[in-house]
């Protein structure tokens, strides 16, 4: 008797999840994984921290994923897809100018941040561990081309009239360097000033961007209007023979 209750318990311990359980599980490894990245790191971050923080056996996180270079494809692939959707959906339901449009896809990139910043630095901010194989997710990998879309509507506007500039592709990239730099400004703003209403204060010298006399919500705004009127502006457009 005691050995059959011995082999039930074995059998109880070893029994496979359902897929349900397995993608369920997944994703948590991703969340984890992905806030990991953002307190530790490329370089701080481990698979055995990983397994520590999701109370699992290292052996069993190995049946889901081989190598942080792994994770980190299959964290940001989730991501950039969930992006890309919000984003075709944005220009699928617009009826408004194409500007408008654009200014709405520039508002969605600040919102996509603000909402999970972490997610937003494996997109963007945080290098691709370095690994001395191939893993199965590298495999099916294919590079998101996320400004492809905001070019071809810029590209849509510049031969409407609405856009003076001409050279799509090199506008699309300024538009993305220059949201980025600011996105990250503003996640400044909101850490300074959540530091600051607590009991002490971050002694670098990035507090003077929490000294301003605006918020980060009007620093959004400024921004995005100062780009809508910038598009439309004949002054501003830059020409080929100034920059060659």
């Amino acid at each position: 008797m005691v050995e059959q209750k011995q082999v039930k318990n074995i059998t109880k311990k070893t029994r496979s999840r359902s897929p349900e359980k397995k993608a369920q599980q997944f994703e948590k490894i991703l969340e984890v994984g992905k806030q990991l990245f953002q307190e530790h790191g490329r370089d701080g971050f481990s698979l055995s921290r990983l397994a520590k923080q999701l109370d699992m056996n290292k052996n069993n996180l190995y049946n889901y994923i081989e190598s942080k270079r792994e994770l980190w494809i299959a964290i940001r692939k989730k991501f950039y897809e969930q992006y890309r959707n919000e984003n075709r959906k944005i220009i699928k339901e617009s009826s408004e100018s194409n500007i408008d449009t654009l200014i709405r896809l520039f508002t969605h990139f600040f919102e996509f941040a603000e909402n999970d910043y972490a997610a937003f630095r494996m997109m963007h901010i945080i290098l691709s561990p370095p690994s001395d194989k191939i893993g199965p997710f590298e495999k099916e990998y294919k590079q998101f081309s996320f400004l492809d879309g905001t070019t071809r509507l810029i590209q849509k506007a510049i031969d409407n009239g609405e856009i003076k500039e001409k050279n799509a592709a090199l506008l699309s990239f300024f538009m993305f360097s220059l949201l980025l730099g600011a996105t990250m400004i503003e996640k400044a703003m909101r850490d300074i000033k959540e530091v600051n209403n607590k009991d002490g204060k971050e002694v670098e010298e990035r507090t003077q961007f929490g000294s301003q006399k605006f918020t980060s919500k009007e620093f959004r705004k400024y921004t995005l209007q100062k780009i809508q009127k910038g598009f439309t502006a004949p002054n501003m457009a830059v020409n080929e023979f100034e920059y060659k």
